[in-house]
């Protein structure tokens, strides 16, 4: 793989670390309430999660393909390199897990599926984190694009 030293070149997103923070105290906190039994519409949250995050999906792989039309765009594509490693993670882990949570009985005091839906939770809140990251990069006055 080619190495730069150029800054420009480098993907750092500041995304990582808060949102891997607050999606595991969710994803922890989700799981113990649904182990006990405490949240009865899991089946429509799993289905909203699981719809968003398609649309960050779509959105993404759109912004990629039509990125390089305006000076507007470069500033989408900039904040996009930023971001693109925890947006991806998010919503493709978020698909999964909700398709895997989809599939089966989710049966409330089973250890397995708890974890399934606190694994979900997990990488449904990386998405939104990373998500309300990139609007906030876009909508900055003080990036340092080139």
């Amino acid at each position: 793989m080619k190495t730069n030293n150029n800054s420009e070149q480098c993907i750092c997103p500041g995304c990582q670390l808060k949102s891997s923070v607050f999606g595991l105290i969710a994803g922890i906190i989700s799981g113990i309430l649904f182990f006990r039994g405490s949240t009865p519409l899991i089946n429509n949250s799993i289905w909203i999660a699981f719809s968003i995050a398609a649309f960050v999906l779509v959105y993404v792989l759109g912004v990629l393909f039509f990125s390089s039309c305006t000076s507007l765009c470069i500033r989408t594509r900039y904040c996009l390199k930023k971001n693109i490693g925890c947006l991806l993670t998010g919503s493709i882990g978020t698909i999964i897990t909700s398709i895997a949570a989809l599939t089966i009985d989710l049966l409330i005091g089973v250890p397995s599926v708890a974890f399934l839906i606190g694994l979900g939770v997990f990488f449904f809140v990386h998405m939104i984190v990373s998500m309300v990251t990139f609007i906030r990069c876009y909508i900055s006055d003080n990036n340092d694009q080139k």
